[in-house]
């Protein structure tokens, strides 16, 4: 995901953004509540009314024994709160050969606290859920923080694209122990190196990072097909929290998937609704009215988010690819190197641009490109 841990949060063709949409006219439907009802009783995905019965029910701060039995172990080598803080975190990244538990980074895998610490992998929200779980049972005092940083995109393959969020760990020192001179709160990052402190922050509730646990969960099932799970799990992460917009929204992607364009266009109106700066609603809802036919819509809301397409990478590489195709190499070329400007750490990027280079007989760029390949990964 990527220039940072990032936590997916929606899923469509396009990804895009624009800077404020509160001046737009939104069409409300009739019976508008009772169409809102309609969508989260299940009836179109599923052919009847889901129960709440039937909703996932994880308890994500659960530890077993030997999970606990780990946390004492780290934070023993902290002679007071924050150096157990700071332990605690040392031994879950640290490599296996080097004595820690060795926890890699995994963008697209959203595993409740247990599964992340049996299979050593997680995206930046698995592994706060797994560092505040652990914290907790050792009395340090672990927050879910999130962290408001610039608009990221992944591509997770030709088709679909993610726009990104990240969460941390706030751990507050102030008032903790008597004798600690420290007056910060301590972050714990799954990549600290990628953190950035001037970023807006803020602590986010359990209820609120149960809500978007599941909305990450909804977003895998459905990139595996598995629609039955997406909307169990949008409708458990809607009942947490009924006012994210983005959840909305991938309820919206769910629909669409399933050619309900009707109930697709609720989803994305209730989203922007909730949140009329909502981005990524804005480029959804103009890909569903091009799917619809709507062709009048389409481009009201396309021309809205005309300038963030700018700012999108993967945007400019699938452009690249495209033009690519059609042997357009020049312009290949210069539209993945836009790519490269934006998002320098893509190795798909520097991949595009040495095949390009090499249509297009520049050995030596073509000799560049292989070396910053190398340099990302590390070879």
């Amino acid at each position: 995901m990527i220039s940072d841990c990032m936590k997916l949060i929606a899923c469509c063709a396009l990804v895009l953004m624009i800077a404020s949409c509160s001046s737009v006219n939104l069409p409300k439907p009739r019976a508008y509540s009772a169409d809102i009802t309609e969508l989260l009783s299940g009836r179109a995905i599923l052919g009847r009314e889901v129960t709440d019965t039937e909703l996932p029910n994880i308890d994500l701060f659960a530890i077993t024994p030997e999970m606990e039995a780990f946390a004492k172990s780290a934070v023993r080598r902290g002679d007071d709160y924050f150096e157990k803080v700071k332990a605690l975190h040392v031994a879950l990244l640290t490599s296996a050969e080097s004595g820690g538990y060795g926890m890699v980074y995994s963008a697209y895998i959203t595993e409740p606290p247990i599964t992340t610490f049996q299979q050593r992998h997680a995206n930046c929200l698995s592994f706060t859920l797994l560092y505040v779980a652990l914290a907790r049972s050792v009395g340090l005092n672990a927050k879910v923080n999130e962290v408001e940083i610039p608009p990221t995109w992944d591509m997770r393959n030709r088709k679909d694209m993610v726009f990104l969020r990240h969460v941390n760990v706030k751990v507050p020192l102030l008032g903790e122990i008597t004798n600690i001179l420290r007056r910060d709160d301590v972050v714990i990052d799954l990549e600290m190196h990628r953190y950035r402190a001037n970023y807006r922050q803020h602590e986010i509730s359990d209820t609120l990072a149960t809500a978007q646990f599941y909305s990450n969960r909804a977003m895998e099932y459905l990139d595996a097909g598995n629609f039955t799970d997406a909307f169990l799990s949008l409708r458990k992460s809607i009942s947490l929290n009924n006012q994210q917009s983005y959840v909305w929204s991938n309820l919206g992607v769910l629909y669409g998937r399933k050619k309900l364009l009707r109930e697709s266009e609720l989803a994305y109106l209730h989203a922007l609704e909730l949140n009329p700066e909502d981005l990524t609603v804005m480029n959804n809802l103009s890909s569903h009215y091009r799917q619809a036919g709507n062709k009048a819509q389409a481009l009201k809301f396309a021309r809205l988010a005309q300038r963030y397409r700018e700012s999108n990478p993967f945007y400019k590489y699938n452009l690249a690819l495209s033009a690519f195709e059609q042997k357009e190499y020049q312009q290949a070329l210069q539209l993945v190197l836009q790519a490269v400007d934006r998002e320098k750490n893509d190795v798909r990027f520097y991949e595009l641009a040495a095949t390009l280079y090499e249509k297009l007989e520049q050995p030596a760029k073509v000799l560049q490109m292989q070396k910053k390949i190398k340099k990302i990964k590390g070879e």
